[in-house]
């Protein structure tokens, strides 16, 4: 019952305060327009200052900031008209301009989970760095960015919260688990898809030593028995015998310009200009002609 009375109490203040501040307005509107009009129609006189001088002390009871007064008092009668409507904000001295309301960033969660991963590391609370570990699995079980994305959960797993240390642990078994799951599973396929398993489970870094050489015979012997006709066969073949060559055969046979491009950095950077030059001016030149064939034929 008591704290109804305070509420009611409260509230009456504040209407009481709303009050106040709406008749000083009115009041000093009052004043200037009855000023403004006096000079107008006599010029200016001393009873015209002593109304400018109540103007601004009734800005003072309103307001009850010095610097503003000194502003109000400088540019009367504009300046009342633009400093009304600000409540919150105070000029700090009058040779600046007001100070811009402090900014404060607000991420939502459900926006948090678009943002990268590498932004969430950065800027993310406990909570939101253990939920991403969810996209790191997410994405290297999909080969999104395999070999970027495990050096993220490896920044994870030194993370000084013990909680977020847990779930990225969790997270790395879960990846070796989920590729082991399907390699067993496919192990009798000879396909893409089943060397595409042991592919991107290499390219995690879990695996070590003889164990990864095991697997990377495994890989081998599978892509023996699977068509050449897929860019991802010639990706596979360089990953386990570092021949660029592959890279090329790919875009000759596939069109991957992916694997060209690639093909033409790995050279520059072994410093072979001279070829990758030569290279990128005769597929530049055979990629132009087959875009005009394709245009004349369109035009047929």
């Amino acid at each position: 019952m008591k704290s109804k009375c305070v509420n009611k109490e409260e509230k009456y203040r504040k209407r009481e305060g709303i009050n106040y501040i709406i008749l000083l307005n009115i009041t000093n509107v009052f004043l200037i327009l009855i000023n403004l009009i006096t000079i107008y129609l006599y010029g200016f006189r001393f009873q015209n200052f002593l109304v400018y001088l109540i103007s601004a002390a009734i800005y003072y009871l309103y307001r009850k900031n010095l610097p503003e007064i000194i502003v109000f008092t400088l540019s009367y009668p504009l300046a009342w008209l633009y400093m009304i409507p600000l409540k919150n904000e105070e000029i700090e001295d009058f040779f600046n301009i007001p100070l811009m309301p402090e900014i404060v960033m607000k991420i939502d969660k459900e926006a948090l989970s678009t943002l990268p991963i590498k932004t969430v590391l950065t800027i993310g609370a406990i909570s939101e760095r253990k939920a991403v570990t969810y996209d790191i699995f997410a994405q290297v079980t999909r080969g999104i960015n395999i070999e970027q994305n495990m050096k993220y959960l490896q920044q994870l797993l030194k993370d000084p919260h013990m909680d977020v240390s847990l779930y990225a642990g969790q997270a790395l078994e879960d990846i070796e688990n989920y590729f082991e799951y399907h390699i067993s599973k496919t192990k009798n396929e000879n396909t893409i898809h089943s060397c595409l398993f042991i592919y991107n489970y290499l390219r995690t870094g879990i695996l070590r030593g003889s164990l990864k050489e095991k697997y990377k015979l495994l890989l081998m012997e599978k892509l023996g028995k699977v068509s050449d006709r897929v860019h991802l066969y010639y990706e596979m073949m360089y990953y386990l015998t570092g021949d660029i060559n592959y890279l090329l055969e790919s875009f000759k046979k596939t069109k991957n310009m992916e694997h060209l491009r690639l093909f033409v950095f790995e050279k520059l950077k072994r410093q072979d200009y001279k070829e990758a030059r030569a290279i990128l001016f005769q597929h530049t030149k055979a990629l132009v002609r087959d875009i005009s064939n394709l245009i004349s034929n369109s035009r047929k």
